[in-house]
């Protein structure tokens, strides 16, 4: 293509080339003369274009030196249509390029497939090597900007829990609380989640990851709901339960557990503690309370950018343990302290930012198990 094509860029151009200017420094320190990526989040990270058609093939080739522009981040767009073979436009693209040099690749990332990979290796005429992680530990401290939009994101997840908890009575189905919640967040100006958000009761809220499947709400049950924002592809995540009348004991004692952990959890991170150390404060809580055994998820995972399926950058940094990553300011989390497998389950959760002196709560909503008459 040659001619412009308008792109509405999520952050000011000067942010976005400052952490191309990043990855190339890494580029240069690595040897590489151009890097192939295809993590969707990874893509929008430097250069702030967005597509949901990573499904089929989609691919950024990042040289070590500047190309001509054609969009204000991107030098070159090349069109995949259905009866292409996108690995051979790949490859036409980087011989474009150079016809040798050294290729870094994103091997674990989950749209390239094996065929691919090995065609690239095969007859790209570079010497290919693994260059996994590198923008995403980049991704995980985030600047101002990217921190308001996390903010905002939480305000829209906010939004989606109060419609969830006004549907949330009995007669009413779980696809109408799930209703409920993704419109209200929706209203309040968020995009597409990285995740679908979750409204389940009864006894399946002690499955982990179960969603919500047209039955009826009835008096007593425990609904577990997970809900999020995201505005310019940023997400702000938040977790809640409630009981439709009056707890029992062991409902209230679970309850009380598990928001123990999390407070345990927020009250530990600070810069220079470890991500064990904000494990260890929430697990031990929820431990001492008897519920240990059942809580088998991380403490939190690092969140940020996200494209379905998934809203969380957990696979880069996540609060667990005896994991001797230490924290830095700008770092934010979902904490996300559950116990699962019995009766019923229960999740508590909330969106955390690393400030320079200890933590900040971004999401706001009553910290409590919540009561539905």
């Amino acid at each position: 293509m040659t001619a412009k094509i308008g792109q509405e860029l999520p952050f000011p151009r000067a942010e976005l080339d400052q952490r191309m200017a990043r990855v190339r420094a890494k580029m240069g320190e690595s040897g590489l003369d151009a890097v192939l990526l295809y993590d969707p989040e990874n893509v929008f990270y430097l250069t702030g274009y967005q597509s949901i058609g990573y499904f089929t093939y989609q691919a950024l080739l990042v040289p070590l030196k500047f190309m001509a522009e054609i969009t204000p981040t991107i030098g070159r767009f090349v069109a995949t249509l259905d009866t292409d073979d996108p690995v051979d436009l790949t490859l036409k693209a980087i011989a474009d390029l150079a016809p040798h040099g050294t290729l870094g690749v994103e091997t674990n990332a989950w749209y390239l497939n094996v065929p691919a990979y090995q065609t690239l290796v095969a007859k790209s005429g570079w010497t290919v090597v693994d260059w996994n992680g590198v923008v995403e530990w980049l991704r995980i401290v985030k600047s101002p900007a990217e921190i308001d939009r996390i903010r905002l994101a939480a305000r829209a997840a906010e939004a989606g829990m109060h419609a969830a908890l006004d549907a949330s009575k009995p007669g009413a189905t779980e696809n109408d609380v799930a209703a409920a919640m993704h419109q209200a967040s929706i209203a309040a100006g968020s995009e597409y989640l990285g995740h679908a958000p979750i409204a389940v009761s009864g006894e399946r809220t002690a499955v982990t990851f179960a969603m919500w499947r047209r039955r009826t709400l009835v008096k007593g049950d425990v609904l577990f709901l997970e809900t999020g924002g995201c505005i310019d592809r940023y997400h702000g995540l938040l977790a809640r339960c409630a009981v439709l009348g009056k707890p029992t004991d062991e409902m209230q004692r679970m309850a009380d557990a598990i928001i123990g952990g999390l407070n345990g959890a927020i009250a530990a991170i600070k810069p220079g503690a470890t991500s064990g150390d904000c494990d260890h404060a929430c697990r031990g809580a929820i431990t001492k309370a008897g519920y240990g055994e059942r809580f088998v998820h991380r403490t939190a995972y690092s969140v940020g950018i996200g494209f379905p399926p998934n809203w969380a950058e957990g696979k880069t940094l996540s609060l667990r343990k005896d994991d001797p990553t230490p924290l830095q300011p700008g770092m934010t989390f979902h904490i996300v302290p559950s116990v699962f497998g019995g009766a019923f389950g229960m999740c508590f959760s909330e969106t955390v930012l690393v400030t320079e002196t200890g933590s900040e709560v971004i999401t706001q909503f009553p910290r409590e198990l919540l009561v539905r008459a």
